[in-house]
């Protein structure tokens, strides 16, 4: 008897064993110990499983787009699974530009959170909140699922491959419920703050469910930390920039002072059209905010009649002619 998987099937597998998991976690007899190892085994397959599938794309369009240097592929490596396949950022990169398949930006950034907190349950000590790390799969299956709909036709699928998608389909119907649940009891906690309006997308679970000030908290999956950092989690986690790049690259990092609280913890998401501060309840639209031509500190005008010129440098103008 042998262990033979296609590349699909093989992707396929490791994703449902990753649901399995995730569902026996939910389980209210669970016990504690239990629930952490079921949740971070979950993490570990599906991210697995997710990578084996994009590739398993690749390699439905030519063998050799599956090498990391296309350049030295060879079929007796590929046979003996004796070289280096390619890399998460250039997988996407490959489907767009060879398989002309895009994957959105949203996308790619849950997909790539879910790459690096397997990096840290595999390599590192592993500290998240339960609730988090169980959103955080909930979206990349949603979003795997998408990917194998759109661009794969099912029924090519040989008779395997076809029996895992449709328990994949029916388990994640299962785990939809528990997980709406999960947020209905969330949404219940965070209306009875009064708060609700404030809250915006949570840096570990990706929900809105987080509130600000001195410390933040959110009311889905129990994050807690400083404005501070809270901050940066919510710039290299929701927006996908890295702050180490970033200035390495003399790119500008979004984070600046806030003009309510002077804290520097004030976030600008171009993408999403908001900017707000993780230390207080202060949040504009982008548009409402302008760096002033003569010093490029970040001021608001909320009526874009003024003449890009902050405060503080009209004043100074204003004291040096008297």
């Amino acid at each position: 008897m042998k262990i033979k998987y296609t590349v699909l099937e093989n992707g396929l597998d490791f994703v449902l064993c990753s649901i399995n998991n995730l569902m026996i976690a939910t389980e209210d007899t669970i016990d504690e110990y239990s629930k952490k190892r079921l949740i971070k085994y979950s993490l570990l397959h599906l991210s697995s499983g997710i990578e084996l599938i994009f590739k398993s794309r690749l390699f439905k369009e030519h063998w050799t787009y599956v090498f990391a240097d296309m350049n030295k592929a060879k079929k007796e490596l590929l046979i003996s699974g004796d070289f280096h396949s390619v890399d998460n950022n250039t997988l996407f990169s490959r489907l767009e530009n060879l398989c002309s398949i895009k994957v959105e930006q949203h996308d790619v950034k849950i997909l790539n959170n879910l790459r690096k907190r397997r990096n840290r349950a595999e390599h590192f000590d592993f500290n998240e909140p339960i609730l988090s790390v169980e959103s955080l799969i909930h979206k990349s299956i949603s979003i795997l699922i998408k990917f194998l709909v759109e661009n794969y036709d099912v029924n090519d699928f040989c008779d395997e491959e076809t029996t895992l998608f449709t328990e994949i389909k029916d388990a994640m119907r299962k785990l939809t419920k528990h997980y709406d649940d999960a947020k209905a009891i969330a949404q219940k906690m965070l209306n009875q703050t009064g708060l609700s309006e404030y809250a915006v997308i949570c840096p570990e679970c990706q929900e809105v469910f987080l509130l600000r000030d001195d410390n933040v908290k959110c009311y889905f999956c129990g994050y807690e930390d400083t404005g501070e950092s809270a901050a940066d989690n919510y710039i290299l986690n929701i927006m996908g920039i890295d702050g180490y790049s970033t200035v390495k690259h003399g790119g500008e990092y979004p984070l600046y002072e806030c003009l309510q609280c002077g804290k520097d913890t004030f976030v600008l998401d171009s993408e999403n059209e908001r900017a707000f501060c993780f230390s207080c309840d202060f949040d504009c639209d982008v548009k409402e905010l302008k760096f002033c031509s003569d010093c490029g500190s970040l001021f608001y005008e909320s009526d874009g009649k003024g003449i890009g010129i902050c405060p503080n440098c009209i004043e100074y103008k204003l004291g040096k002619d008297d």
